[in-house]
C-alpha cells in the first residue's frame, strides 16, 4: 500500500463532508463548531464517497481514487469557500471562564484513555480479517464481489438470476438490502483492493468522528469542556458500541451516527432558532434508509419531528395528531412503492398485535434483560433513569433536555412496543435483534444523559442564537 492513495482514502471524505457541513451551517467559529464540522462532516464525507464511487465508477471501480478523490476535493473546497465568503463578520463571544489546572489535567488524562483505546482498537482490526457473521455474509459480499470484478453487478432475486444466467446478474440472500454501506467500502479498497482490515479502519474513523460530532453539540449546547469530554468517554466506553467498532463491518454504528447526527441538527434548530441545520436533518432523512432497512422508520421519525417544530402555535395542540397522520401518509407511501423495509416490517408484525400475557411477560422480561442484566451498556441503563429522577428539577428547566427526552423517548417506545406485542418478540428473546437496534439510538441517549446531569439549568445556550446560527434567526 502506497502512503498518498492512503492518505487520500481518509482525508478525501473529510474534505468533502466537513466542506458540504460549513457551507451548509456556516463557518465555525468556536472550538465547538469546530469538531460537529470535523467530526459529523468526516461521517457525512464518507457515506457521500460512496456515493460518488456509485455515480462515477459503477463500471470502472480501478478509477475511483482519480474520479472520486479529485470530486470530493473539489466540491469540499468549494463548500469551505462558500462558508468563508458567507461568514459573518461579528467578533465570536469571549469564553464565560477559563479551565483550572484540576480540569485541564482532567481533560489530559480523558484524552490519553480515549487515545489508548484508539490503538487497541487499531491493533485489533488489522490482525484479523472481517469474522464471519452478518457483516461478512450481507454487507461487506456485495462490495467485495464488485471489488474482485472490477465493476459493480446488480443483485436480483434468486429466480430472476437462475432463469437469466446469461446476463451480468448477482444473487445474495440480503439481495435488496440498502448498498450504500456497500459502496462506501468500495472507496476504502480504492488504494488496496480488497483487504478486509484495511477497510475495516473506517469504523474506528466513524469512531472517532461520532466523538468529536458530540463533544461538539454538547458544548454549543452550553456544557463545560470538562463535562462535554465526560461524555465523550461515556459514549467510547460503552463494551456493545467497542464491539462494533473492533469487528468492522456492520451498518448499526452508521445508523446510530446519522440517527444522533439529525437529532443534534433538530435540537439545535428548535431550542436556537438555527434554521440552517435543517439541511443537516434533510441530510440524515435522506441518508438513512440507504445505509440500513430499518433506518427508513427512523428517517420517518426526524421527518415527524421537523412537522412538529414547523407547526404554527394555533395548530401545536393538534401536533400528535398532525404527526400521526405525517408518519401514517410516510408509511403508506413506502407500501405503495414497494420500498423493501416495508416486507421485513411486514414479516416482523405477521399476524398482528400479540395479546398473550404470557407471550408478552416472556418478551418484556427478555427486553429488561438485554438493558441491565448484560453487560452491553456498563452502567447507562442504571444511570440514565436514576439522573432523570435526581436531576428532573433541574432539567425540567432545559427546553433542550425536555425535547431530547421526548426525542428518546418516541424510538425507544416503538422498539418496546415491537419486541413485546408482535410476532418479533422471538427475536427480543434471543437478544439476536434487540441490542442492535438500542445501539442506534444510544448516541442519543447518552446525550440526553449528559444534557440532564450537566446543561445548565437556565439554558442560556438555546435561549441565545449562536454565532454560527442562520443570520436571519
Amino acid at each position: 500500500m502506497n502512503v498518498l492513495p492512503g492518505l487520500v482514502v481518509w482525508i478525501a471524505p473529510l474534505v468533502l463532508g466537513s466542506g458540504l457541513w460549513a457551507a451548509a451551517t456556516g463557518w465555525p467559529r468556536r472550538r465547538g463548531a469546530l469538531a460537529i464540522v470535523l467530526g459529523g462532516g468526516w461521517i457525512l464525507g464518507a457515506l457521500s464517497c460512496g456515493l460518488l464511487m456509485r455515480a462515477l465508477c459503477a463500471t470502472d471501480l480501478s478509477a475511483g481514487l482519480s474520479r472520486v478523490g479529485t470530486a470530493a476535493v473539489a466540491i469540499g473546497a468549494a463548500g469551505w469557500a462558500c462558508a468563508w465568503w458567507l461568514r459573518e463578520r461579528t467578533p465570536p463571544p469571549a469564553i464565560a471562564s477559563p479551565a483550572t489546572r484540576g480540569m485541564r489535567i482532567a481533560a489530559v488524562l480523558i484524552l490519553l484513555v480515549l487515545a489508548w483505546r484508539a490503538w487497541l482498537f487499531a491493533s485489533d482490526i488489522v490482525a484479523h480479517p472481517t469474522l464471519p457473521w452478518d457483516a461478512w455474509a450481507v454487507w461487506q459480499a456485495k462490495a467485495k464481489a464488485w471489488v474482485s470484478a472490477g465493476h459493480a453487478s446488480p443483485y436480483v432475486p434468486f429466480a430472476r438470476w437462475i432463469l437469466q444466467p446469461q446476463l451480468d446478474l448477482r444473487t445474495a440472500s440480503a439481495w435488496s438490502y440498502p448498498e450504500l454501506l456497500p459502496w462506501t467500502m468500495t472507496w476504502f479498497a480504492v488504494d488496496t483492493g480488497w483487504l478486509e482490515p484495511w477497510i475495516n479502519l473506517a469504523w474506528l474513523g466513524l469512531w472517532a468522528g461520532l466523538l468529536a460530532a458530540h463533544y461538539g453539540q454538547w458544548r454549543v449546547l452550553g456544557a463545560a469542556p470538562i463535562h462535554a469530554l465526560a461524555g465523550v468517554y461515556l459514549l467510547a466506553s460503552l463494551p456493545l458500541l467497542d464491539a462494533h467498532v473492533a469487528l468492522g463491518g456492520y451498518a448499526d454504528l452508521w445508523v446510530a451516527a446519522l440517527m444522533s447526527l439529525g437529532g443534534h441538527a433538530w435540537l439545535r434548530w428548535r431550542a436556537a432558532r438555527e434554521h440552517r441545520q435543517l439541511s443537516i436533518i434533510a441530510a440524515a432523512v435522506v441518508l438513512l434508509p440507504m445505509v440500513k432497512l430499518e433506518g427508513a422508520m427512523w428517517s420517518i421519525v426526524l421527518g415527524v419531528a421537523v412537522v412538529f417544530g414547523a407547526l404554527p402555535t394555533r395548530m401545536r395542540s393538534k401536533r400528535f395528531f398532525v404527526g400521526a397522520a405525517v408518519a401514517a401518509f410516510a408509511i403508506a407511501l413506502c407500501a405503495t412503492l414497494s420500498l423493501p423495509w416495508v416486507e421485513v416490517a411486514r414479516r416482523y408484525v405477521h399476524g398482528g398485535i400479540v395479546v398473550d400475557g404470557g407471550r408478552v411477560a416472556e418478551s418484556l422480561d427478555a427486553f429488561a434483560h438485554a438493558l441491565w442484566g448484560q453487560w452491553n451498556w456498563n452502567l447507562l441503563w442504571f444511570a440514565l433513569p436514576a439522573a432523570l429522577y435526581w436531576k428532573r428539577a433541574r432539567w425540567s428547566q432545559s427546553t433542550a433536555t425536555r425535547r431530547m427526552v421526548v426525542l428518546v423517548a418516541v424510538p425507544l417506545l416503538l422498539i418496546g412496543g415491537l419486541f413485546a406485542f408482535t410476532t418479533a418478540s422471538r427475536y427480543a428473546q434471543s437478544y439476536s435483534a434487540v441490542n442492535r437496534l438500542l445501539l442506534q439510538l444510544t448516541p442519543m441517549l447518552v446525550s440526553l444523559l449528559v444534557l440532564a446531569l450537566w446543561l445548565p439549568a437556565e439554558d442560556h445556550a438555546t435561549e441565545r442564537v449562536p454565532p454560527e446560527a442562520d443570520a436571519s434567526a
